[in-house]
């Protein structure tokens, strides 16, 4: 299995407050969300955010109880680069950052979040190809029973 950078594009179906553990509770409207994270260990933590009934790990863990994955982009790297897609997608149109620190409280890169939320499906491969990373799209049929993890 291989390892890399990814992102989760999530549907929130309604407005709702989600306390996201020690971060705190927030507001999620309804609509779509975009986390990026790091997968350098291998992809089986993209993986483990398909479970259900899983323990809380990351901050994700909790919206994940609420929302459900429609698509997944996975890039094989040796660097992380969700730093950088954060960032950009933070700075494209309609965007906004809903839960300041989420996913990112770590983060040393200055990103606001690793979250971002749209009110429409954002098209997010152009912040991918302008950093020439190559992706596979895994669309919601392609994860229901999880075999496409054995890329």
């Amino acid at each position: 299995m291989g390892k890399g950078t990814y992102s989760l594009i999530l549907e929130l179906e309604r407005d709702q407050y989600i306390e996201i553990g020690k971060l705190g509770k927030f507001l999620f409207k309804k609509g779509y969300y975009v986390y990026n994270g790091s997968a350098l260990g291998g992809f089986g933590r993209v993986k483990y955010h398909l479970k259900k009934n899983k323990k809380k790990k990351w901050h994700i863990d909790y919206l994940l109880d609420n929302s459900k994955i429609i698509k997944i982009f996975l890039s094989e790297v040796e660097k992380n680069y969700e730093h950088e897609i954060s960032k950009s997608l933070s700075n494209s149109p309609n965007a906004e950052v809903l839960a300041r620190g989420f996913g990112s409280s770590d983060c040393k890169d200055g990103c606001p979040s690793h979250l971002i939320y749209f009110s429409e499906n954002p098209e997010i491969s152009g912040i991918y190809q302008r950093l020439n990373l190559k992706y596979l799209i895994l669309e919601e049929s392609d994860f229901k029973n999880m075999q496409c993890f054995k890329i």
